[in-house]
């Protein structure tokens, strides 16, 4: 388990200082920052699969967990059965292709809800009681013993020192740390796939091939 002092400890190490326990809001921040966006953002990361059960509404709509990483698709979106064998599973359309679905094709769709400033799920089905396995934001750290849900040190503590010296308009010690970041998120993307090797269909992105998200 990573706590948050390991993490700021870790950073502070890399910009050659000693002060991990004493606060530092370029650097603080930067360690959040990396975990909810350029981890988080990079790729569906199982130890970021998350579940809620919900009920949709008499429209068919509910409201998604706040912390909800509406980068990558759900995971899986269904109606539970009483066994296995008939759960009804979700398939995503587009929301001009929503209107052509009745009750029973068990369809859904995404989209934001201004009203509560949720990301919220249309489906074809009212009052349904359904599970969604989603991919999570990491949660804001903030006490020096909060335990991180990215397992890895190592890419935060990189990452999170590029954008530091970002920040401090040090362009080559971001770059460096940058790079060295990138490469370790590659090498998590290419662990977590071999650990996952069979992964639920996704949306249309993983079909571009962006380097890391196309299976041989």
């Amino acid at each position: 388990m990573i706590t948050y002092l390991a993490e700021k400890n870790a950073v502070a190490n890399l910009l050659g200082k000693t002060d991990g326990a004493t606060a530092n809001t370029i650097r603080d921040n930067a360690i959040n920052e990396v975990r909810q966006f350029d981890i988080a953002n990079a790729y569906p990361f199982s130890w970021l699969e998350r579940s809620t059960d919900v009920t949709t509404s008499a429209t068919g709509s509910v409201d998604l967990p706040d912390n909800f990483n509406v980068t990558h698709k759900p995971k899986d979106v269904r109606k539970v059965g009483a066994d296995k064998t008939d759960d009804n599973i979700f398939d995503q359309v587009n929301r001009e292709l929503f209107d052509e679905y009745s009750s029973g094709s068990y369809k859904y769709y995404i989209d934001y809800n201004t009203a509560t400033d949720k990301w919220q799920i249309h489906t074809t089905e009212n009052s349904t009681d359904i599970t969604i396995i989603y991919y999570s934001i990491p949660t804001t750290l903030t006490a020096d013993a909060d335990i991180d849900s990215i397992p890895d040190l190592i890419v935060i503590k990189y990452l999170a020192a590029a954008r530091y010296w970002l920040k401090e308009r040090n362009f080559g010690n971001h770059d460096r740390f940058n790079d060295l970041g990138l490469n370790r998120i590659r090498l998590l993307i290419n662990k977590d796939k071999k650990a996952n090797p069979t992964r639920l269909k996704r949306g249309s992105i993983y079909s571009v091939d962006m380097g890391w998200n196309v299976s041989d």
